[in-house]
Formats: structure tokens, C-alpha cells, sequence
């Protein structure tokens, strides 16, 4: 069984709301801003134009929903861990299962937002940074605290660079189902994010 990350037909039994939510996501992923009408995300969504105003005021309110949304729960989701979990590795191994599973339920935040960045108004664009920047300092401190053999903006490289890592996920995940995509990629991330120099 193959994990295409957006099915080919919307998700049945979830919300219009939600369904919107995802139709559009994968759009604004594959697509530039200007390129995606409400026309297309109604058409794929099944839903009237008027459907889609009932739920977001417009087309820029959609693609801020898309991002702001998962960051949020992303964010949410470190935060509980890191105030629950006392052993940082366990805590850490916790957080690349989530992202990893977030990344291949979905189209990641991080590339929706950086590919139509242009297209948000200012203050929205400022939010979801700095909700960007708290989900990384999450996962920067856990990591500080396993590796100490790294100054902190060694630290702040290697843990951007395996964000970027797993969230290729998005688009390199053809043929290998969900299992095998989170173990691949948990052990790639665990290693690169514990193991010290030189071993």
C-alpha cells in the first residue's frame, strides 16, 4: 500500500471547513499563490464559491489558515512534550514521530509558507515567524541539552538542517508506506540530531 500524501479525491467524512483546509494546502504547496483561484480549491474541494466564503473571507485568509493552523498544533504539540518529558532523548524522539507523521499526513507549513511568504500581510507574516521560531527553540534546547559538544549556533544549524530534511518527506515519500517512511526517517533524524563528531 502506497502513502501519496494528498489523495487523489478529497478526504471523505471530515468538515468543509477541514476539507477546504486540505484541498487548498496541497495547492498552495504544488502551486504559486497567484496561480491558485478559489475556483480551482472550490472545484477540487466540491464545494460552491459561496461554501468557501462561508468559512474564510477570502483567498489570502485561506493560505493563512493552511499555514497558521498545523504550526500552531506543531507548536503546541513541543511545547507539552518538552514540559512533560524529563529525559531529553526520549522528549526528543517524541518530537521527529510527530513532525515526521505531521509531514506525510499533510504538505508541511514550512514550505507552504516560505513559497507564497510574498502573498501574506505583514502581520501575519510576522506571527507565523516568530510561531516558527518558538517551535524551533523548542526542539533547539532539547537538542542543546544532548549535545554538548556543540556551541549553540552549531546546535541552531544542525537542528534547521534536519527540518529541512524531514519536511522533503512531502515530496520524496512515493511508494513506501507510512511505516517505513517514519522509521527511515526517525533513525536519519535521531542520529544526525545525537550522534557526536567523529563517531
Amino acid at each position: 500500500m502506497t502513502t501519496d500524501r494528498v489523495p487523489s479525491e478529497p478526504s471523505a467524512g471530515i468538515s468543509r471547513r477541514d476539507l477546504l483546509l486540505e484541498v487548498a494546502a496541497d495547492l498552495f504547496l504544488k502551486n504559486s499563490y497567484d496561480a491558485v483561484t478559489v475556483g480551482m480549491v472550490c472545484a477540487k474541494a466540491g464545494i460552491s464559491a459561496p461554501g468557501l466564503y462561508n468559512h474564510f473571507a477570502n483567498k489570502q485568509a485561506l493560505l493563512v489558515a493552511v499555514v497558521e493552523n498545523p504550526l500552531a498544533a506543531l507548536h503546541r504539540f513541543a511545547r507539552d512534550t518538552a514540559e512533560s518529558e524529563p529525559d531529553p532523548r526520549a522528549a526528543l524522539e517524541t518530537l521527529v514521530d510527530f513532525h515526521i507523521r505531521s509531514v506525510v499526513a499533510g504538505p508541511p507549513t514550512t514550505l507552504i509558507f516560505m513559497k507564497n511568504e510574498h502573498a501574506f500581510p505583514e502581520a501575519d507574516r510576522r506571527r507565523i515567524r516568530r510561531e516558527m521560531n518558538l517551535y524551533a527553540e523548542e526542539w533547539i534546547s532539547i537538542v542543546g541539552a544532548l549535545r554538548p559538544d556543540l556551541s549553540e549556533p552549531e546546535v541552531r544549524l544542525l537542528t534547521q538542517t534536519v527540518f529541512s530534511m524531514l519536511n522533503s518527506v512531502a515530496t520524496l515519500n512515493k511508494g513506501l508506506d507510512q511505516q517505513a517512511i517514519v522509521s527511515t526517517m526517525s533513525t536519519a533524524a535521531i542520529n544526525a540530531l545525537t550522534v557526536p563528531r567523529g563517531r
